[in-house]
């Protein structure tokens, strides 16, 4: 392999491995963000509002203070 060749490929493989990283860290946020949201679930006064740009088939019933819907499990 040539010398820019070369260059190239490692290039590469470094764009992989930070890739791979971001990832790594990603996942990791996601699962942050859940553990908060059940703690918040838990924590929060909620008021159940309807919500009326829901158009999924999820709970229609969101807090207007943390957001979260009602049912808990359509929060994770």
């Amino acid at each position: 392999m040539n010398p820019q060749s070369q260059i190239i490929s490692n290039t590469i493989l470094q764009k992989k491995t930070q890739i791979i990283y971001y990832e790594q860290n990603i996942k990791l946020v996601e699962q942050q963000i859940k553990k908060l949201k059940k703690e918040l679930f838990q924590k929060c006064n909620h008021n159940w509002v309807k919500d009326w740009e829901d158009r999924s088939c999820h709970s229609s019933w969101m807090c207007e203070h943390c957001k979260l819907y009602k049912n808990p499990n359509y929060n994770y």
